[in-house]
């Protein structure tokens, strides 16, 4: 039996396959990043004020838009999933946005939230097989109840349709 969370997500993985069948205009990423463990809590007191920071705050890049406004302009829905370690500490999201993203504007606000080792943006249309393995590693072998859930998937009830 699925629990609440794992039924949004088996449900937003059906949505990406009709809307790709489809052909609707939204766009899907998974973002993979890696962190030295010990810089991360230098920056950071937990991973929920990296999303905080990335969705609401009012710091940005200089000469552009603050966060909290590029976060309303892409208007994000997914989930993010955290696997801490004793050296590097990994923070996997899936998410659907209605605009593409620029992949050095990412890099960039989040690197100034929190300095990364490694980042991978892969969008769906690009990466079908790469999405669907890493969708698979991160959220269904080892799903553990800290994945966070964003945006519609948190906010609407649609993804409780399984049978």
């Amino acid at each position: 039996m699925l629990s609440k969370t794992q039924a949004r997500i088996k449900s937003l993985l059906n949505e990406i396959k009709e809307q790709q069948n489809n052909g609707q205009s939204k766009y899907w990423y998974v973002i993979t990043i890696t962190y030295s463990t010990i810089s991360l809590y230098r920056r950071v007191s937990s991973v929920s004020e990296i999303y905080k920071k990335l969705s609401n705050s009012m710091s940005g890049l200089v000469g552009s838009t603050s966060n909290r406004e590029w976060w309303k302009t892409i208007k994000p829905s997914g989930f993010y999933d955290f696997t801490p370690r004793k050296d590097i500490s990994v923070l996997s999201f899936v998410l659907e946005t209605k605009v593409k993203l620029n992949e050095l504007e990412v890099k960039s606000r989040i690197k100034k939230i929190a300095p990364y080792l490694e980042i991978y943006i892969g969008e769906k249309s690009q990466k079908e097989y790469e999405f669907e393995l890493e969708f698979i590693k991160e959220f269904f072998q080892k799903y553990e109840p800290k994945t966070e859930l964003f945006g519609d998937i948190k906010r609407t009830n649609k993804y409780f349709e399984l049978s």
